[in-house]
């Protein structure tokens, strides 16, 4: 491209950039003049008829830096008036088939309120309605074994299996209207379950077993909260680090081999706890004893603020593992003495 090409198209983008901050600011402007206190947000209709210009234009071109007023928060489905939800539903449903993210930025700023409190109570309006006999036939279904899929194929009367997942799990189950959310924590024995289950199918890159038994052991929780309860412990049931071995070896210490004492202590199963406990052990039979050389070069390493790989490296006999052990051994509580 020539000199004076590139100079001419430069010139064009500042030019409509100046134009752009210039429409915006006149948005902005007339916006600002059409607060209304009382509702709480923009007249956006009076705007359009003085500017002459489309609604979403409008709202797309407004500065949300020109604010006046601070946006609403309206975080619970009882913070908002009638009007309010009535003006939100008949705005979407008028301008947009399926929101995208950009797009509740725009009912925000005609809401004048967050665009999460919008998308909430927007989803709450209009989310199917779950009968009591609806929801007590999808009970027997999950309590018989029945994946959501083939509930799904035998009540198609939501959009997809997924949606008919969501309105179950909001209702409560004894009430045909004003449903609830209930969620059930996890208690400390299904997480011990879970962890087994793990243990026991899990292979590498592939969950798809472990959340197959999972949901057999726990038929009346949701896929995906069985799902997220796999990946939030699949790091913690399959690995082991210097300090779990550590620390089950002094619990060992204090209680004996109370596993599910220990096991609770580090948040983990007694056969989980009890199989860390092998493995310290394991490693500590194959290791030769410590000589007063080995002792007093990691001595030399910790007050030095050496790491123990590059203990384990310089003493030459020794793993970073072992170096680990010993050092605390000698550190907590004791110390290293000259």
């Amino acid at each position: 491209m020539s000199q004076a090409n590139m100079e001419l198209v430069l010139a064009t983008d500042d030019d409509r950039l100046q134009k752009r901050m210039s429409l915006s600011l006149r948005v902005s402007q007339w916006a600002e003049w059409a607060y209304d206190e009382q509702r709480g947000r923009y007249d956006w209709e009076s705007v359009v008829r003085d500017l002459e210009m489309p609604l979403i234009e409008c709202l797309q071109f407004f500065d949300t830096d020109f604010y006046i007023a601070p946006v609403r928060s309206l975080p619970n489905i009882t913070d908002w008036s009638a009007e309010d939800l009535s003006t939100l539903k008949s705005f979407v449903s008028e301008h947009f088939s399926a929101v995208t993210a950009d797009e509740w930025r725009l009912v925000g700023a005609y809401m004048n309120v967050e665009q999460k409190d919008c998308s909430m109570a927007y989803g709450i309006c209009t989310f199917p309605r779950m009968t009591l006999d609806l929801y007590e036939a999808i009970t027997c279904h999950l309590n018989n074994g029945l994946m959501w899929t083939d509930i799904f194929e035998q009540h198609p009367i939501f959009s997809s299996a997924d949606v008919l997942q969501t309105a179950y799990n909001r209702c409560n189950g004894r009430s045909g209207s004003n449903p609830k959310i209930i969620i059930k924590n996890w208690s400390d024995k299904e997480t011990h379950r879970i962890q087994d289950i793990i243990q026991s199918y899990y292979k590498p890159g592939d969950l798809s077993e472990v959340l197959i038994q999972a949901q057999k052991a726990f038929p009346k929780r949701t896929k995906a909260s069985i799902l997220d309860k796999i990946k939030r412990n699949t790091a913690r049931s399959l690995y082991i680090t210097n300090s779990d071995m550590y620390r089950v070896d002094k619990l060992v210490e204090a209680y004996g081999k109370d596993w599910a004492r220990i096991g609770k202590e580090i948040y983990v199963s007694p056969r989980r706890a009890q199989w860390i406990w092998a493995q310290h052990q394991q490693r500590q039979k194959v290791t030769p004893p410590w000589t007063d050389d080995e002792l007093n070069t990691l001595r030399i390493c910790v007050r030095g603020g050496i790491g123990m790989a590059e203990a384990s490296r310089i003493i030459g006999t020794k793993s970073p593992y072992m170096c680990h052990i010993v050092s605390h051994a000698y550190t907590l509580p004791l110390q290293f003495r000259d």
